[in-house]
């Protein structure tokens, strides 16, 4: 019997074992399928926030575009009034046909119509072809203002002119009620400006953006437009969740099947003046989120198989040493490339114990704030940024925060974002900070960068819209003047009339000269370019402005390298020069001073440094200076740095200001290098 009880005792450890495996087995699977569900519910639900988000930018960018539809209605109305109440200056009643074309001509109508209030034409003029007839709804349109006096102006839009064109109907009613004035004239900028800022081209571009698949307005009348063709879609009455978003107040989402594919649909309502209640349907691509959460699952299916095996090697480890030092050995091996791969991560880490003492840091967290040999220090002696006290945060009652900050690190503005986390001991019932730090400066710049330039390109557009506009008026003005002061002469005070014939031709060209820049702001050019050396035209530069620098006491120091070439215009290189040798003189005021200017080659690029020594710019304005029409100078119009960051970035360069070396301002320009030939 004592020698029977071996194989029992066997049989009963093998099922022992075999009842431990298999628990485990079955935890092991719980945890990874919890897991899986876990993970693919958070990734959903940052998708749906990512796509809330897109779909809030949609519709703000909406209502801006309908006020920028508004705002040009506004302009053209105003402009139009403007020509009808020169008009009025005139007597109509002896105004002869030939100056009303006349008048037409000068200001680029196509024609003129003079209703009396029997609704019958009184004069009428064209400057451009034989006469046209009004379109029956303009002559309808005559009649009610007729009929109600209290509207005193109709702006009509046809899309479609007599003429193949976009035109304008302007008509205004006068305020002593005897005449309703029709003015004809092209609107073809005022057809493209509604089509750049539209609700439907802006649907279409922002529907180019990565994973969004369509953008869809839709009324309970039908789709008013769509980024890509919708197909068979139902009705908002027909589709209950479309009904139930209608009458909601907030962004809605479900999975939807758009074309035989399924997306992620985000639903907001939006009513506006021109564009009856609806909806905004947002369809995000799906592929990215099946594909990580494949990704995951299999990962969790391997991670739980690991997982299984090392809770069979550590239960038989207790029956054997020489599994003991195997998963000794490997234990060893893993710590040792965990240590390495934690000492050469990119992302910085540190943990910092209750007392404020940093008990462990890496290269990359010490590198990212500008500290060495950080371990076994204190924590507020070593950054005394009051949003990062331990003590607050360890105190309060959230576990986890994220907090940006700007911090100087070697001459150099760094901006740093932390992410931190409580950890907490339960044996010894002490708190730990766990920290981990990223370097975004590059990130934020390139934002900035992006923002500027999208800035650049709207105020340019507008500006040259409205340049265009001023000039015709402005060139009457000048001529005007030239004619008073040539043809006419005063019976007295003749000196006087002539000074003020040559001050309104003066600042006619003043403003004129002001509007090119505008123009110049707005323009993207590209043509002219050849292979520049750029040590040359900065000594063609410097011997230009050295007459006048001499004079006022700047000393010019130059310090270029030789053979530096580069694709660009050599007339927008010397407006980079001379922009940036302006903004110096000014800032010097009259009082002596330096302008350095330095160029070198570097890794395929020309670096250029433009260097003074005069009160320099402030930290907070730095970006401010770079948008057009801001200035801190009296008369100033804040073109000078804009245009020459408007060029930089046509010809493919990059633009800092920075602290400068001599007391003043940096202006760092880099360039592509282009080689010769």
């Amino acid at each position: 019997m004592h020698k029977a009880s071996k194989p029992e005792t066997a049989g009963l450890n093998q099922r022992f074992i075999l009842t431990i495996f298999i628990t485990l087995a079955l935890a092991v699977f719980v945890i990874a399928w919890i897991s899986i569900r876990a993970s693919r519910s958070d990734s959903f639900e940052l998708l749906v926030l990512q796509g809330t988000a897109f779909t809030e930018a949609l519709a703000q960018a909406a209502e801006n575009a309908l006020k920028a539809e508004t705002f040009y209605d506004h302009l053209v109305q105003k402009r139009y009034s403007d020509l009808v109440g020169t008009l009025l200056d005139y007597d109509l009643e002896k105004l002869t046909e030939l100056q009303l074309v006349d008048f037409a001509l000068n200001h680029d109508i196509y024609g003129i119509y003079v209703y009396g209030m029997d609704s019958n034409l009184f004069l009428e003029g064209y400057s451009r072809g034989p006469r046209v007839n009004l379109p029956e709804f303009v002559i309808d349109e005559v009649e009610q203002l007729i009929r109600d006096p209290q509207t005193n102006y109709v702006l009509l839009h046809d899309e479609e002119g007599s003429a193949g064109g976009s035109i304008h109907y302007y008509l205004e009613l006068t305020n002593r009620l005897d005449y309703v004035v029709v003015l004809v004239a092209e609107a073809a900028y005022y057809s493209e400006a509604l089509r750049q800022t539209g609700i439907g081209y802006l649907a279409q571009k922002m529907a180019r953006e990565k994973d969004v698949r369509y953008i869809i307005y839709q009324t309970r009348e039908g789709i008013i437009f769509a980024s890509r063709k919708p197909g068979n879609l139902l009705a908002i009455e027909s589709d209950p969740f479309l009904s139930a978003a209608l009458d909601s107040d907030s962004i809605r989402h479900r999975v939807f099947t758009f074309q035989e594919e399924k997306v992620l649909e985000l639903v907001r309502p939006f009513a506006s003046v021109q564009y009856p209640f609806g909806l905004f349907r947002v369809g995000m691509s799906l592929e990215k989120y099946y594909a990580v959460s494949r990704r995951f699952d299999q990962q969790m299916i391997i991670l739980s198989g690991v997982l299984f095996i090392l809770l069979v090697v550590a239960i038989l480890y207790i029956n054997s040493k020489r599994r003991r030092m195997e998963i000794s050995l490997k234990y060893t091996e893993m710590k040792t490339i965990t240590d390495k791969i934690f000492e050469q991560m990119q992302t910085g880490v540190a943990v910092v114990d209750a007392g404020g003492m940093v008990r462990l840091a890496n290269v990359a967290f010490e590198r990212i704030f500008g500290l060495s040999d950080i371990t076994g220090k204190s924590w507020r002696a070593l950054v005394s940024v009051p949003e990062l006290s331990l003590e607050s945060f360890i105190t309060g009652s959230r576990e986890a925060d994220e907090i940006e900050i700007t911090r100087e690190v070697r001459n150099e503005t760094r901006e740093i974002l932390i992410a931190r986390s409580r950890i907490i001991s339960e044996e010894a019932g002490l708190t730990s900070v766990v920290m981990v730090a990223y370097d975004i400066s590059s990130l934020k710049a390139y934002e900035r960068q992006a923002a500027r330039r999208e800035r650049l390109s709207e105020m340019g557009n507008l500006a040259a819209g409205v340049a265009h506009e001023i000039r015709n008026p402005l060139n009457t003005i000048s001529i005007a003047a030239q004619r008073l002061a040539s043809e006419f002469s005063p019976g007295h005070n003749q000196a006087e009339y002539l000074s003020f014939t040559e001050k309104i031709r003066n600042e006619t060209k003043r403003l004129n000269d002001i509007i090119t820049r505008f123009l110049a702001l707005a323009r993207e050019e590209k043509k002219n370019r050849t292979i520049v050396y750029l040590d040359r035209l900065i000594g063609e530069f410097t011997e230009f402005i050295r007459a006048e620098a001499d004079k006022l006491q700047i000393e010019i120091v130059v310090d270029a390298e030789s053979e530096m070439t580069m694709k660009a215009n050599p007339d927008q290189i010397k407006q980079i020069f001379q922009n940036l040798y302006n903004n110096t003189k000014e800032a010097l005021n009259g009082q002596a001073g330096k302008f350095l200017i330095k160029a070198e080659k570097n890794n395929g690029k020309i670096i250029m440094r433009f260097s003074d020594n005069g009160p320099g710019i402030e930290p907070e304005l730095r970006e401010k200076v770079l948008s057009p029409y801001f200035t801190t100078k009296d008369g100033g119009t804040g073109l000078g740095l804009p245009t020459v960051y408007k060029i930089v970035s046509d010809l493919d360069g990059e633009m800092n200001i920075k602290s400068g070396t001599l007391g003043g301002t940096d202006v760092i320009i880099s360039f592509p290098e282009t080689t010769r030939a």
